[in-house]
């Protein structure tokens, strides 16, 4: 190959590479209460779109949910098409999200969006200001948190929940079971929901307007990542109304 047919291949390669990196769209994906994001690693996007991972950080006691959103909020592209996926506490923290940003999309994994779908028990621990009520030594223990999730509510090997469950910070507990007890819905634009029949935290009875995922519970993001997979990529491709 001469010399100036490797500039015009160099140059060709380099237009694509722009290309493709200017038209991909980005996807924030914001993980559940305690979890990093390798509980997004199973999921596959459809050609075009690029996974970003937006990661917990420790609050001040007393910062507010629009604080701590805006925060986040800054590790976002906006100059480009942008779409944000919250899974759990993190669909709270996208719709959030909502308020100030313009998401092409918003989509949230086993989580909740409106008044009818908070389930009785986060009602009841707002009345009872439960976050307050929690004694000390339980947000500083990290093996008891774990443990009190894998017994009463996922029923998997401890050592696999706690290599995801590693955001146990105990500042940070405190303020998120205040922040999730507490948060009032707003109804977003462009949401879309995605949720498992069996969820142990969210009743799926009580939702409606939902992309159901027969079978999956709480960490369908994880067991079911397939399917989860399939119906995000189908929303993604979805053109809006």
């Amino acid at each position: 190959m001469t010399n100036k047919q490797t500039a015009y291949l160099v140059r060709n390669i380099w237009r694509y590479v722009k290309y493709r990196w200017k038209n991909e769209i980005n996807i924030y994906f914001i993980s559940g209460m305690c979890y990093n994001c390798s509980v997004f690693d199973g999921l596959k996007l459809p050609s075009g779109y690029r996974k970003k991972y937006l990661k917990w950080y420790v609050p001040r006691p007393d910062e507010s949910l629009e604080e701590y959103s805006r925060t986040l909020a800054k590790e976002i592209d906006t100059t480009r098409p942008f779409v944000l996926v919250g899974y759990s506490f993190g669909g709270i923290i996208v719709q959030e999200m909502g308020k100030f940003l313009s998401p092409v999309k918003i989509i949230i994994i086993s989580s909740f969006k409106s008044d009818e779908e908070i389930p009785m028990l986060f009602k009841a621990a707002k009345r009872l200001n439960v976050a307050e009520r929690i004694p000390p030594r339980m947000y500083a223990s990290t093996e008891l948190i774990t443990e009190i999730f894998n017994r009463l509510v996922y029923h998997v090997a401890s050592e696999e929940l706690s290599q995801v469950m590693t955001f146990t910070h105990p500042v940070y507990i405190k303020w998120a079971i205040y922040q999730i007890t507490n948060w009032i819905p707003h109804g977003s634009k462009h949401i879309y929901h995605i949720h498992g029949t069996e969820d142990q935290i969210f009743s799926y009875t009580l939702l409606h307007n939902v992309f159901p995922i027969e079978g999956g519970d709480h960490l369908m993001v994880m067991k079911k990542a397939d399917v989860v997979s399939s119906i995000i990529s189908s929303i993604l491709l979805m053109k809006e109304k």
